[in-house]
């Protein structure tokens, strides 16, 4: 795996972030910890050799030396340092014989290095250099190489707290890169196969569901419309150049028998296949004008029941005519934003097939539901139904089902009810009743967000 494109990707880029972020908190932490620790120590320290001070400063010269060595017998440490110098130096008293240069007589304390001919067990102490009113000095001190040792140490768990950190940083930032990257390369060669023209070929989604599959999941959504408005081409070049054949070719005999024997009932076939064609063509250009959406700009809060109502209203009289029972119930007064005339037209499509293929006697019933997502339009009908193998098939341009066959019409009703669902974002599906045929229309609010909703 190259490590440049592992260094690139968003989750190592992520990660290196926040190992940075975690690594100055992991410094700024011990370094609060290291201050509180040393300013603690010292002012102890710095406390104990106060007190000392102040033990010293009021004794008699002549009693000093007693003091200390009784001090010295007490440090079974070897903690402290006591010294007693004249005014110029010179050593009287003490366990240490000689005065630090680095100590003034200010009385300050002060951090010290002991030469190494001393025999403490420490080589660093805070010390104070103290005059005394005699004029001697007085040299005061305490072991502090703790501090120094915790200093050493703390500045090891600098280096190597925030080196670990950074490293672990970026070798799980390279290890959870690794993943997101396979996938990246198995999206990579399943598009170069779509764009060698495998159309069928879809995005892989994990078990994850994480944000690359909710958006392979809108990719492969968008594979979908797109290899079936290819289907949907192919489908109506192959069903133009099969269904006009034959109209065409009745239309030219009659034609050229009417240039023949001139007869009117001649030219009025031709006038009715003249009409059948134009039909046909005005439907395919009535799919394209709803498939182009631009008609959604003209949608507005339109109530679902008026526009049943008005559809069941206009086909009464046919449904009178062939002895069919047309019924309606609306169970919710529901309302949509839509196009109320394209809805129309699709309802009436609908309808216009169930009265069609129900046989005399028979029944359509109309039901405006609310369902958990929305409303949802179903058209029932007592004919012979549709078989499941061709559910699909049918709604595809020009294609008629196997029972259809002896019915006029030109196989284009359900492809206009798809348009104007898709236009809306509804959804459609043809079903079984009990005695027939059933027609769903879906009012959800979007079918990509349901379809998202699908794979959390």
């Amino acid at each position: 795996m190259n490590i440049a494109k592992l260094s690139r990707t968003t989750t190592f880029r992520v990660t290196l972030v926040y190992s940075t972020f975690f690594t100055v908190c992991v410094i700024m932490l011990l370094g609060f910890i290291y201050w509180n620790t040393v300013t603690e120590m010292t002012r102890r320290v710095d406390q104990i050799l106060l007190l000392e001070k102040q033990d010293f400063v009021n004794v008699q010269l002549e009693l000093i030396p007693k003091k200390i060595e009784g001090s010295i017998r007490r440090d079974q440490r070897h903690i402290y340092l006591y010294g007693l110098f004249t005014g110029k130096g010179d050593y009287l008293y003490g366990n240490i014989t000689q005065i630090p240069e680095n100590l003034p007589g200010d009385g300050h304390i002060r951090q010290i290095s002991l030469p190494t001919s001393t025999s403490f067990p420490f080589r660093v102490a805070m010390a104070e250099l103290i005059r005394l009113p005699s004029g001697n000095l007085l040299l005061l001190g305490h072991d502090s190489e703790q501090i120094m040792e915790f200093r050493e140490v703390m500045k090891g768990a600098f280096f190597w707290g925030g080196s670990l950190t950074v490293f672990l940083g970026l070798a799980f930032g390279l290890a959870f890169s690794l993943r997101p990257l396979q996938r990246i390369e198995q999206i990579q060669g399943v598009c170069e196969q779509i764009m060698r023209g495998d159309i069928r070929q879809r995005l892989p989604v994990s078990k994850r569901l994480d944000e690359l599959d909710m958006l392979t999941a809108i990719v492969n959504k968008t594979l979908d419309e797109i290899e079936r408005l290819m289907s949907e081409v192919k489908s109506v070049c192959d069903n133009i150049a099969h269904d006009l054949r034959t109209p065409l070719t009745r239309l030219r005999a009659l034609i050229y028998r009417a240039q023949q024997q001139g007869h009117m009932p001649v030219l009025e076939q031709v006038m009715s296949e003249m009409d059948s064609l134009l039909l046909r063509f005005r439907a395919l250009l009535r799919i394209a004008e709803i498939e182009n959406k631009q008609r959604m700009a003209g949608f507005k809060t339109i109530s679902l029941a008026e526009i049943l109502e008005q559809a069941v209203s206009f086909f009464e009289p046919l449904a009178e005519d062939k002895s069919i029972a047309l019924s309606m119930s609306v169970e919710s007064r529901e309302i949509v934003q839509g196009d109320g005339e394209l809805l129309f037209e699709a309802i009436s499509n609908l309808l216009d097939n169930a009265i069609k293929f129900t046989p005399s006697g028979g029944k359509v019933q109309v039901w405006l539901k609310k369902g958990a997502a929305g409303a949802r339009i179903d058209i029932i009908d007592s004919g012979p139904g549709i078989a499941a193998s061709e559910r699909s098939a049918v709604l595809n341009r020009f294609y008629r089902g196997s029972g259809s066959q002896n019915e006029p019409g030109f196989g284009l009703g359900l492809s206009i009810v798809m348009a104007v669902v898709r236009l809306h974002d509804f959804d459609f599906e043809l079903g079984e009743a009990d005695s027939g045929a059933r027609a769903t229309i879906y009012c959800w609010p979007s079918a990509l967000h349901r379809f998202v909703d699908q794979i959390k």
